[in-house]
């Protein structure tokens, strides 16, 4: 009886663990873009109050024609004193909230890529175990999302 060996193993496992270095920078970088996103939405809801500080959009316009406020903020704070809490939900994404995005995409690519490099460096056996635990996880969180729906619950 023959013993399986695979000489490309080591080679795909350094692989995999490159990935990870990988996947630990980017992970810092989504952290830091989310930092500032929050910033960033502190700051339009602080806008947001300032412009709702105003009781009606004469006075945002008498605020500007006393140069207390500039055009920009003016234009700004009409669009928010009419638009109120949508103006925070729906907000055009920002180029900070798409390069978040993008870098999420990227990190979920790696860790597919990963894992990939991983399943290539099992034998045949332990490949077919392990993809036979993953179907049989997957079909147990569809189960347990059908259970939450059929009681209601949030998945």
């Amino acid at each position: 009886m023959s013993r399986y060996t695979n000489p490309e193993a080591a080679g795909y496992l350094l692989e995999a663990e490159a990935c990870g270095v990988v996947i630990k920078e980017v992970n810092r970088l989504i952290e830091k873009f989310q930092r500032k996103i929050n910033r960033e939405a502190d700051a339009r809801k602080k806008e947001l109050e300032t412009a709702l500080g105003f009781r009606s959009e004469q006075d945002i316009l008498d605020a500007y024609g006393w140069e207390v406020i500039t055009e920009k903020q003016y234009d700004r704070y009409i669009d928010l004193f009419r638009q109120g809490q949508a103006a925070l939900e729906n907000h055009t994404p920002t180029r900070t909230e798409l390069a978040l995005s993008i870098l999420q995409r990227f990190c979920g690519a790696l860790t597919a890529d990963q894992d990939e490099w991983r399943l290539s460096a099992l034998t045949p056996e332990q490949r077919a175990a392990e993809l036979n635990r993953r179907a049989k996880a997957a079909e147990a969180w569809k189960e347990r999302l059908r259970q939450m729906k059929s009681c209601g619950e949030e998945p």
